[in-house]
């Protein structure tokens, strides 16, 4: 069964970029059709599947929120990476933000992209996985993903203002699913940049292990701090396929196991 699984933070700098690359990447290596949706108006997983937005003739996810005549197959860029041939990607533009201000007034403006998706259920659903990549804010654009979601997975790294971006985050996402009287599918917290030798890594990890609301959250897994990850963004490849053995490729890893059973 199809799922739709979104990246959020409320806080630049968590890696979550490159946690949707690395977990796209593991997921399509393991035979998985997956497709990633960018909705990130700096379109950095764009960038890293090589896709250049300004090419003529270029329709992105931008594209479709305006115009939900134009057909996803239009809009899908099929298997950028060539070891990866089972992952597919919607692109995403820097005009974005204003497209965010347009819909901004549009009647049932959260659910514009849901409605997409069961307009073209026939496309969406051949994939095992959609991943969408937001940028740090609830933008309409990222609430349109949240709501079309399956799961949100929360990234984030060390210190205390990424503290207050999650349980900002969590308290901004409550009054929304009230407001629209949905489930709350926030899904898991993954941490991000951890260092076992810091004593802020220990002690952050403490605290959510100790406050019941995130602590029912958290993955087992964390994904280390690591230079390799700027390698792949360079390469152009995700850690599976240029750091397969490596101590980072195996945290990943273990992380998409956990994050498939939680699903």
């Amino acid at each position: 069964m199809r799922k739709i699984i979104t990246f959020g933070t409320l806080k630049g700098g968590t890696g979550k970029s490159t946690t949707v690359f690395s977990t796209s990447g593991i997921l399509a290596e393991r035979g998985y059709r997956v497709l990633i949706v960018d909705v990130d108006p700096q379109a950095n997983i764009t960038s890293n599947l090589g896709i250049d937005e300004t090419m003529e003739g270029y329709i992105g996810i931008k594209e479709l929120f305006e115009d939900e005549r134009i057909h996803p197959e239009r809009a899908i860029i099929k298997g950028p990476i060539r070891e990866l041939p089972t992952l597919d990607i919607i692109g995403a533009s820097m005009a974005l933000t204003s497209t965010d201000m347009r819909i901004v007034s549009f009647p049932g403006r959260e659910y514009l992209l849901k409605k997409y998706f069961r307009k073209y259920s026939s496309v969406f659903n051949q994939y095992d996985y959609i991943i969408f990549d937001t940028n740090p804010s609830m933008s309409i654009i990222n609430q349109n993903s949240f709501v079309v979601s399956d799961a949100i997975v929360i990234v984030s790294d060390i210190g205390i203002n990424s503290l207050k971006g999650l349980e900002l985050f969590v308290a901004l996402w409550e009054d929304i699913v009230d407001r629209l009287d949905i489930e709350n599918n926030i899904k898991g917290l993954l941490i991000n940049k951890y260092n076992p030798k810091s004593s802020i890594s220990r002690e952050f990890v403490e605290y959510c292990q100790e406050e019941e609301d995130i602590r029912k959250l958290l993955f087992n897994s964390y994904i280390p701090a690591d230079e390799r990850i700027s390698e792949c963004e360079l390469s152009r490849k995700p850690i599976n396929i240029i750091f397969k053995n490596c101590e980072i490729c195996d945290r990943y890893n273990a992380f998409v196991d956990e994050l498939i059973s939680r699903v």
